[in-house]
Formats: structure tokens, sequence, C-alpha cells
């Protein structure tokens, strides 16, 4: 009998170990897309208006001058202080940058936040600010 005539026996797929190892590798390739896709909508494209100013004070300013600061315009309508992190010495806590919640401002409020750090630049020794999380 010719060798086309012979009835072939085929094999499930899972039992051929070449088959077997191609689909693992395809699941896996789409579990890992997908997953990293599933990050990318939510923490950047749904995760809304997240802008934080950052305010840099003067290298000799204290933990007086950031309390101050706070003050001063942190009870502006719109505008909210982010409470500090890290370590709790002032000596050490005072190195660190003034920052405002400035997510869901209005361009008025945001312009008034910018004015009265201006305001208080040499008072409380701002050394500049920059807005972050901003989509630049």
């Amino acid at each position: 009998m010719p060798e086309w005539e012979q009835e072939t026996q085929q094999q499930p797929w899972w039992q051929d170990a070449g088959r077997r190892n191609r689909v693992a590798v395809i699941v896996f390739a789409v579990l890992a897309l997908s997953s990293m896709l599933f990050v990318a909508f939510s923490n950047y494209l749904f995760a809304g208006d997240q802008r934080v100013m950052v305010v840099q004070m003067q290298m000799d300013a204290g933990q007086d001058n950031r309390e101050g600061l706070k003050r001063a315009c942190g009870s502006l309508p719109g505008i909210s202080v982010i409470a500090d992190q890290g370590n709790p010495d002032p000596k050490v806590q005072g190195r660190f940058p003034v920052r405002f919640d400035i997510a869901d401002t209005t361009t008025q409020q945001e312009a008034a936040l910018l004015n009265c750090l201006n305001e208080n630049s040499d008072r409380y020794q701002v050394r500049g600010y920059l807005p972050e999380n901003d989509g630049n």
C-alpha cells in the first residue's frame, strides 16, 4: 500500500509538545500584553487630574518658613497642602519642598496660588515652583 493511502493517526494538540509549547507562549504573550494595556489605561488615561505644585525653598529655610508658607497659601479656594512624608525631624524636613494639590482647580485658583507664592517668596524664602503631573 502506498504511503499516501495509509491512514495517519492525528494526535490531539495537547499531546504534541511543539504545539503545546507554541500555545503556551501565545497565551503568555496575550496575557502580558493585556496586563500592560490595562495598567496603561487605568493609571494614565483614566486617572484624572493629578497635578501638584512643588515649591522649592532656599537652603537655609527652616521648618518655620515651610509652615508659614503652608498657612499663607494652603487655605486658598481649591488648593490644599499635601502632608509631609519621610523623616519628621524639622532639620531634615526643612530641606524638602512644600507641595500643594492643584488637581481640579480652575485657572483663576491656580493663578491665585502663583500670586500668593510670588508675594511671599522673600518672606518665606521661596526659591521657585514647578507643577508636577501636568501631562508634560
